[in-house]
C-alpha cells in the first residue's frame, strides 16, 4: 500500500501547533515549566514520526 504525505493544508496545520507548543514553553513563567511543555512536545513529535 502507498503511503501518502500531508497536503499543504494539512502541514500547515502542523507547523502552527509546533509553533503554539514551542511560544507556550517560551511564555511558562519557570524553568521547570519550560522544560515539561518541552518535553510534552517532544514526546508528540517523536509519536508523529512513528505513525
Amino acid at each position: 500500500m502507498e503511503e501518502m504525505g500531508m497536503t499543504d493544508l494539512q502541514f500547515k496545520s502542523w507547523l502552527k501547533q509546533l509553533i503554539r507548543g514551542l511560544e507556550g514553553a517560551k511564555d511558562a513563567s519557570s524553568k521547570e515549566e519550560t522544560d515539561q511543555k518541552l518535553e510534552c512536545l517532544l514526546k508528540d513529535l517523536k509519536e508523529d514520526l512513528q505513525n
